[in-house]
C-alpha cells in the first residue's frame, strides 16, 4: 500500500501510526505544516505553521497537490479533523481517510458555526472515519449524521511492551503519583497541583511526578513553589518511550485531570503496567473502567475531589489494589493490543483501495464500451 499520510510532524502518535504501515512494508510519504521530529518515514513539510490554521492550510495547497502528484498514494490518510481533514478534503485525492483524534470532534466544532459547518462538510466528504472511542464515533454521528459509518480501533499498547510489563507487577511499587499528559490547559494541571498538594500535605511520603511539557510549564512550576510542594513534586520534562514506560511500571497511581478526551493512549498504558487509575469522570474514561474499585474517578476540574480519590486509592490496600492492578491488565489483554487494532484497520484501508480500483475499473469499462 502507498500511504500519503496527513498529520503533526512533531506528534509521537504520528510517529507510532506511521512506523507500524512502515514495519508491515508500506510505503510511506508524511506531509506535515509542523516541523518534522524523528519520524521513521520519509516526510516534507509544506510550509510554516501559520496563524490562523486556516490560511496555513490554504497556503500548504499548492506544495501538497505537488507532492501527491510525485509520490502518487493509493490512499491518503488525514489525522486530525480541522487541519489536515481540511486539506485532504480540499485536495481532492480519492480515496482518503480521516482518523479522528478527539478535541478535533468534542472541542472544535464547538468553538462557532463556522467550525461547526467545517467539521461536518469533512466528516461527510471523507471516505472512511476512524474513531479510537465509542463515544467518539457517537460524537462524530450526532455531529455529521447517525448513519455515518466510523471505524472504531483504539490505539493500545504494543504486544512488546505489555509482555515486558509482566514480571514486574508483583514487585513493590515507588510511593509515587504520575501524571503523563501534556502541560496544557486540557489536562487542568492547576486541578491536579492543588488537589495533590492537599493530598501529600497528609501523607508526606508520596511523591508526585509530571513526566511532559507544553505552553503551561513556567507557570504550573510557579505555582507548584507557591503551594509549597518543593521537592514532593518533580518536573521531569517530555521523556523517551522506554522511559515513561519504565516510570508507568514504578507509579503506585497513574493520574489525569483531563477536561476532554477520547480514549487516552496513556490510561491504555497505565492499564497495562500495573500504575491504579485515578481519573477525570470521563465517559471515554468509564469506557475502558466503569467503577471503582479498579480506578477512582472525580468530578472535571474538582481539586478536593481530586484529593478524596487519591485517599480512596490509597485506602484499598496493596491487596485490592494488586487485584484491581490484575483486572485492568487483562482488560487490555482483551481490547487493546496495538498490533491487533492497527490490523483491523490496515485491512479497512486495504478494501477501501481494492473497492476504489474496482470502481475506476468499472468506469474505464464503460467509456470504452461507449465508444465501441
Amino acid at each position: 500500500m502507498r500511504l500519503a499520510l496527513l498529520s503533526d510532524g512533531r506528534s509521537p502518535h504520528t510517529r507510532r501510526w506511521a512506523r507500524y504501515f512502515a514495519e508491515q512494508g508500506d510505503e510511506l510519504l508524511l506531509l506535515s505544516l509542523e516541523p518534522i521530529v524523528e519520524q521513521p518515514v520519509p516526510a516534507r513539510r509544506l510550509g510554516p505553521a501559520l496563524k490562523p490554521a486556516a490560511l496555513a492550510t490554504t497556503l500548504a495547497l499548492p506544495a501538497a497537490r505537488r507532492a501527491l502528484d510525485i509520490f502518487v498514494p493509493e490512499l491518503v490518510n488525514a489525522h486530525f479533523l480541522p487541519n489536515y481533514g481540511w486539506l485532504a478534503w480540499l485536495l481532492g485525492t480519492r480515496p482518503w481517510a480521516l482518523s479522528t483524534w478527539g478535541s478535533d470532534v468534542l472541542v472544535n466544532p464547538r468553538r462557532s458555526a463556522l467550525h461547526r459547518w467545517r467539521a461536518r462538510r469533512v466528516l461527510r466528504a471523507a471516505d472512511c472515519i476512524t474513531s479510537d472511542a465509542a463515544m467518539l464515533t457517537e460524537a462524530i454521528q450526532a455531529l455529521a449524521g447517525p448513519g455515518l459509518p466510523v471505524l472504531t480501533a483504539p490505539m493500545g499498547i504494543d504486544r512488546a511492551s505489555f509482555a515486558a510489563a509482566a514480571p514486574a507487577l508483583g514487585a513493590p511499587r515507588a510511593r509515587t503519583v504520575l501524571h503523563n499528559r501534556n502541560l496544557e490547559a486540557v489536562y487542568d494541571l492547576p486541578t491536579v497541583l492543588r488537589g495533590c498538594a492537599r493530598w501529600l500535605a497528609a501523607n508526606p511520603d508520596w511523591r508526585l511526578r509530571l513526566a511532559g511539557d507544553g505552553s503551561q510549564r513556567a507557570r504550573l512550576e510557579r505555582e507548584a513553589a507557591a503551594l509549597g510542594l518543593g521537592e514532593r513534586i518533580a518536573f521531569l520534562g517530555r521523556l523517551a518511550r522506554p522511559a515513561l514506560l519504565a516510570e508507568l511500571a514504578q507509579a503506585e497511581i497513574y493520574l489525569s485531570a483531563s477536561r476532554s478526551d477520547s480514549t487516552s493512549v496513556s490510561l491504555l498504558e497505565a492499564m497495562a503496567l500495573g500504575a491504579y487509575p485515578v481519573l477525570s469522570d470521563l465517559p471515554a474514561n468509564r469506557e475502558w473502567i466503569a467503577e471503582p474499585p479498579q480506578a477512582q474517578y472525580f468530578p472535571v476540574g474538582d481539586a478536593q475531589a481530586l484529593s478524596a480519590a487519591l485517599a480512596a486509592a490509597l485506602a484499598l490496600g496493596a491487596e485490592q489494589r494488586a487485584a484491581a492492578r490484575a483486572a485492568n491488565r487483562a482488560t487490555i489483554a482483551a481490547r487493546a493490543i496495538w498490533e491487533e487494532n492497527m490490523g483491523g484497520l490496515r485491512t479497512a484501508f486495504l478494501d477501501l483501495i481494492a473497492r476504489r480500483e474496482r470502481a475506476d475499473g468499472a468506469q474505464r469499462a464503460q467509456r470504452g464500451g461507449g465508444r465501441r
